[in-house]
C-alpha cells in the first residue's frame, strides 16, 4: 500500500478531514486507501468486494446485495460474487435473488449442482416450487455429514475481499546539526576611493575617452598666471594641430594647467612653482577635454594631469584603439 506524503504544516488538517470521513463513512475511507489490484486484477472491484465484505460483516445485508450486484455486472464470470449476492439475498429473504445466483453459479461450473443441492432445495421450496425442491432436499440429506461448499466459498470470499492495512513508517531523518558559519568582520566603506569621480578607477584611457566632449592633439606654447601655487594652476597655452573627437575649438586654447589628477589632491612636500615645471614650448600633447564650455576663459581637461597625455606613437595607437573600439557609438 502506497501512503501518500504530505507537509509538517498540512498534516493537522489533513487528520482532521480523514477522522472526520472515517467516522461518517469508514468503508469508503478503507476502499479509498488502497490501490492494490489484489486478487480480482483491478483496484476498483478490489475496493468494491471489500466494501461488500464490510457490510456482510456488519449485517448491512442491503448495502452488501448492491456491492454485489454491480460486481457482478462487471464481472459476470467471478463466481465469489455471485456467492456473496446469495449469502447477502438469503438475509433479506430475496429468494428470487438466490435462485439467480445460485443459477449463475451452476451455469457457470454445472459440477456445483450437487454440492448446492441443500441451498437450491431451500430456495426452491420459498418459491412454492415443491416439486423442485423435494428431491433437492433429499440429495441434500444424504451429505448431511459433509461441509458446506457455500460456506466453506462465503469464508474464502472475505477473505480475499479483506484489505490489509499495515502502517509504513518512512525513513527516519538523522539529525544534522546546523553549520555554524562565522559572521563576515564589518569593513567600513571607504566612499571617498569607491566613488567614481574621486577614485582612481576612473583613471583609465576608455573613461577619459567616453567623458570628454573634445579631444585634440596641441603644442603646448607657453603659460600665463601670477602667484602660481599647487593649487592656483597657470593658464597653459596651446595651438590646436587636429581634432580626434568633437567638433572644431579656435586655433587656440587656454587649458586649465592642473598638478594633480583629482583623485589624490594632496599637496606634494616640497612643491614650489618652477618654469620647468611645464612642458617644453613646441612640445605635442593629447588633451582630453570634458567639458567644451571654459571655465573662467579656460578649459578643464579629463581628471586634470591625466587627460594632458604626452603624444607618443604608442599613446595616439591607444587613443585611436579605442576610438576604433566605439566607433559608431553615441558618445
Amino acid at each position: 500500500m502506497k501512503i501518500a506524503r504530505v507537509s509538517v504544516c498540512a498534516l493537522p488538517f489533513v487528520l482532521a478531514c480523514t477522522l472526520a470521513v472515517s467516522l461518517t463513512c469508514p468503508n469508503a475511507v478503507r476502499a479509498a486507501e488502497s490501490d492494490d489490484v489484489g486478487v480480482y486484477g483491478s483496484v476498483m472491484t478490489t475496493r468494491k468486494a471489500s466494501s461488500a465484505a464490510e457490510h456482510m460483516r456488519k449485517a448491512q445485508w442491503g448495502e452488501a446485495q448492491a456491492d454485489y450486484r454491480a460486481l457482478i455486472g462487471e464481472n459476470p464470470k467471478q463466481e465469489d460474487f455471485y456467492v456473496g449476492l446469495y449469502k447477502s439475498s438469503m438475509k433479506l429473504n430475496q429468494w428470487d435473488q438466490v435462485a439467480l445466483a445460485l443459477e449463475e453459479l451452476c451455469s457457470i461450473n454445472p459440477t456445483y449442482k450437487d454440492k448446492l443441492s441443500l441451498e437450491r432445495g431451500e430456495c426452491n421450496y420459498h418459491l412454492n416450487r415443491y416439486t423442485e425442491a423435494e428431491p433437492q432436499l433429499k440429495l441434500a440429506l444424504n451429505k448431511i455429514a459433509e461441509p458446506s461448499f457455500i460456506d466453506e466459498r462465503y469464508d474464502k470470499l472475505l477473505q480475499k475481499s479483506t484489505i490489509t492495512h499495515v502502517p509504513q513508517a518512512g525513513p527516519r531523518i538523522k539529525y544534522v546539526a546546523p553549520v555554524k558559519h562565522e559572521p563576515v568582520k564589518y569593513v567600513p566603506t571607504d566612499v571617498q576611493g569607491s566613488h567614481f569621480d574621486s577614485s582612481e578607477h576612473s583613471l583609465s584611457l576608455a573613461n577619459a575617452f567616453l567623458r570628454s566632449e573634445k579631444i585634440v592633439v596641441a603644442d603646448f606654447v607657453g603659460y600665463e598666471g601670477k602667484n602660481i601655487t599647487y593649487f592656483a594652476p597657470p593658464k597653459a597655452i596651446y595651438k590646436v594641430d587636429r581634432f580626434l573627437k568633437g567638433g572644431a575649438l579656435n586655433k587656440t586654447i587656454f587649458v586649465r594647467y592642473e598638478f594633480h589628477n583629482k583623485t589624490n589632491t594632496a599637496r606634494p612636500d616640497g612643491f614650489k612653482f618652477a618654469a620647468d615645471t611645464m612642458p617644453e614650448p613646441g612640445s605635442k600633447w593629447i588633451l582630453f577635454i570634458d567639458n567644451a564650455v571654459p571655465v573662467d576663459g579656460m578649459y578643464e581637461t579629463y581628471k586634470g594631469s591625466f587627460g594632458r597625455l604626452q603624444l607618443t606613437d604608442e599613446n595616439l595607437d591607444k587613443v585611436l584603439q579605442i576610438i576604433e573600439t566605439h566607433k559608431g557609438q553615441a558618445n
